[in-house]
């Protein structure tokens, strides 16, 4: 049975419109993570990438997006049952465990955190106003005093995901096959576009940050960093070395060549791309323009004020992260003091079912929604102190 909920996504809503931008800290990198093509977590940086751009002019360029399409390596068919995985072998490898917890007044141990999740389910929904046709659905559980969050694919996305046809997936490698041409592994080394691409690597940076009075530990699959003269130690290096770098966002688009097309970028796309960077703190976003053949002929660089300024007639940015701490408040109210890494609430947002997020407890024998592993559970209560 369905509750649902006061939080209705509506933009043009006075009340949310009348908001000021919400309470949020500037995102704290607080650790790191790599994933091999197999998905084999490393808590090392291996997998840190350099921004590596051809030298001047970069408005007559001819990077073909197609090449190795036919050779590319897609993420392993595991990639999918991962849930929050990653997340929580990261809290339960960090280099300095305790600098994440924090002891009660009853004297156990709990995360400093109220929220865990990644980085691509609060951009979800910050962006839910303006992608209000877009349906979702989050699962959510309280253990220990902190609630973990992890989505689960709509019938929607699965059946959209099997019916992919080719173009779409060549679209969708054309921004893999972009960053092999201009991130490399040493710094100012010369790409290699002849490998094939893999798209199971992944460099995910940890951090944190409170919205609206909610602390958040988020992961978030980063792009590379702007090269430094010295090259680090990718399988040695330590955060405070990597808190000194400047990340970039990596992205590619078809060229615009009318203003109507302009006009839906600023306002589609753009809400993604800011809400994505800004709850990392990347301020440079550099983007390969490519013509209706997969050809980058361009590589410009955006600025995160730039966007959020030229988009200000189609979206706010206060609105997206006000509906996002709501979200989050909601969540949090709606669970209550249950602590139960069993039971499962699950939130559901879908225009065409209800106008408002509505969500359901899942029967506790459903052990395919309690994604929260064994092995996880098992080294939080080995942590708590011995009575």
């Amino acid at each position: 049975m369905f509750v649902v909920t006061g939080i209705d996504p509506a933009p043009k809503h006075p009340s949310r419109r009348s908001k000021p931008f919400p309470t949020i800290t500037k995102p704290n990198l607080v650790g790191f993570f790599s994933l091999n093509h197999d998905r084999k977590y490393d808590p090392s940086a291996v997998q840190l990438k350099y921004l590596t751009l051809p030298p001047e002019p970069r408005n007559d360029l001819r990077l073909d997006l197609n090449e190795g399409f036919e050779i590319h390596h897609p993420k392993p068919a595991s990639a999918k049952e991962e849930k929050i995985d990653m997340l929580l072998n990261f809290i339960r490898q960090a280099e300095h465990p305790r600098e994440l917890w924090a002891t009660t007044e009853k004297g156990t141990l709990k995360l400093k955190h109220d929220f865990v999740c990644f980085r691509g389910l609060l951009r979800m929904i910050c962006c839910t106003p303006y992608d209000w046709k877009t349906p979702w659905i989050v699962q959510a559980i309280r253990y220990r005093g902190t609630i973990y969050l992890c989505e689960k694919a709509t019938p929607e996305k699965l059946a959209s995901e099997q019916n992919e046809t080719e173009q779409q997936k060549r679209f969708c490698y054309y921004g893999f096959k972009f960053e092999q041409h201009i991130l490399t592994e040493q710094p100012n080394g010369k790409p290699d576009t002849s490998t094939p691409v893999m798209l199971g690597e992944e460099f995910c940076s940890m951090f944190d940050t409170t919205l609206a009075g909610h602390r958040v530990l988020y992961g978030a699959e980063m792009d590379g960093i702007v090269t430094t003269n010295q090259p680090l130690d990718r399988e040695r290096l330590r955060l405070e070395e990597l808190r000194r770098c400047e990340f970039v966002e990596v992205k590619v688009k078809r060229k615009e060549t009318t203003q109507r097309q302009v006009d839906n970028f600023y306002r589609f796309k753009t809400k993604n791309w800011w809400c994505q960077s800004f709850l990392v703190n990347v301020q440079r976003l550099v983007v390969g323009l490519r013509d209706d053949a997969g050809i980058v002929r361009e590589i410009v660089d955006m600025k995160l004020n730039d966007i959020q300024r030229d988009s200000r007639p189609f979206w706010s940015p206060a609105i997206c992260t006000n509906f996002c701490a709501e979200f989050l408040s909601e969540v949090a109210r709606a669970i209550g003091e249950t602590d139960n890494c069993r039971k499962v609430y699950q939130f559901e947002y879908d225009s065409g079912e209800s106008k408002r997020v509505r969500y359901r407890i899942l029967e506790e024998g459903c052990h395919r929604d309690a994604f929260l592993p064994g092995w996880y559970t098992r080294y939080v209560e080995d942590m708590q102190p011995k009575r």
